[in-house]
């Protein structure tokens, strides 16, 4: 019989994040004999050594490998009970999932939008890649997700909402589709299709200079360093930073899915929560 503290798997996750004792450490307020103390335990829990202690060296084993997503698993439903279980009576909770570029491009005001349309409910929000989403909507550990590509799965549901239109924008003015090169650009991601898209109009970019998590983030390198990115026209605009459409370049647009467990429409609010979600995206 297995007796786990849960703070046993929040410092392995913690140290393989840092690859350090001393800094997780740190990030949890502990002692580095604590932490190595709960490793050992863990360890000890298991019956297999996780980590391989080198010389400022710290790597996982096979096994440290494998237990990495269980870890996270049980953390993440762990987290969600306590939310809701803390709860009043009366309230409900929603969690959502979605791409932290989508978040900030159409999803930011979905939050306000939701405490406006339903008394007392609780909303959490995060930030996870397209795989993640998937896993953990069938996993039960988020309610709600959005992603830019349609996913095929028996026990999911997904429906277009909308689109995003994206353009490509150059830090310097006057610039042209035959100017982009590979050393000045930035490559945005916006899911597979986009990348199946841009494989076809841009087949030289094979190494760019630099790949993005968020249009922000490139919009930011344009400024700092130059270069081209494709990114929301709705968006850019409102950008304290000049940066100026390639005229001549294709246009892209990619569709945003909303996705969800098919066993969330027995959720009480879920109707009203559907309806919030369609009207504000």
């Amino acid at each position: 019989m297995y007796n786990l503290d849960i703070s046993l798997l929040r410092t392995f996750l913690e140290v393989n994040k840092t690859r350090h004792f001393g800094k997780t450490a740190e990030n949890l307020y502990l002692t580095q004999s604590a932490v190595s103390a709960r490793i050992k335990q863990l360890e000890d829990l298991l019956g297999v050594p996780l980590f391989r202690r080198y010389r400022n060296n710290i790597q996982l084993t096979p096994q440290g490998e494998r237990l990495i997503p269980h870890s996270e698993k049980i953390l993440n439903a762990w987290t969600q009970a306590v939310q809701e279980v803390s709860l009043p009576e009366s309230s409900s909770q929603v969690v959502i999932g979605a791409p932290q570029s989508l978040w900030e491009a159409k999803l930011s005001v979905l939050p306000i939008r939701l405490f406006e349309a339903i008394e007392d409910i609780h909303t959490r929000t995060e930030s996870l890649d397209s795989k993640t989403i998937i896993r953990r909507l069938q996993e039960r550990t988020i309610d709600i997700g959005f992603v830019f590509d349609h996913t095929k799965t028996d026990d999911l549901e997904t429906e277009e909402l909308t689109a995003i239109e994206l353009k490509l924008y150059s830090s310097a003015a006057d610039k042209t589709f035959s100017d982009v090169s590979e050393n000045e650009y930035v490559m945005v991601d916006w899911g597979q299709s986009f990348s199946a898209l841009h494989a076809k109009h841009l087949p030289q970019i094979r190494s760019p200079k630099l790949h993005a998590s968020d249009w922000l983030m490139a919009v930011e390198y344009l400024n700092q360093i130059g270069g081209y990115a494709f990114l929301p026209t709705s968006l850019v605009s409102d950008n304290e930073y000049p940066l100026h459409s390639v005229a001549d370049a294709p246009s892209m647009q990619r569709e945003v899915y909303l996705c969800y467990h098919k066993s969330i429409k027995s959720q009480s609010d879920w109707e009203n929560i559907l309806t919030t979600i369609r009207d504000c995206i």
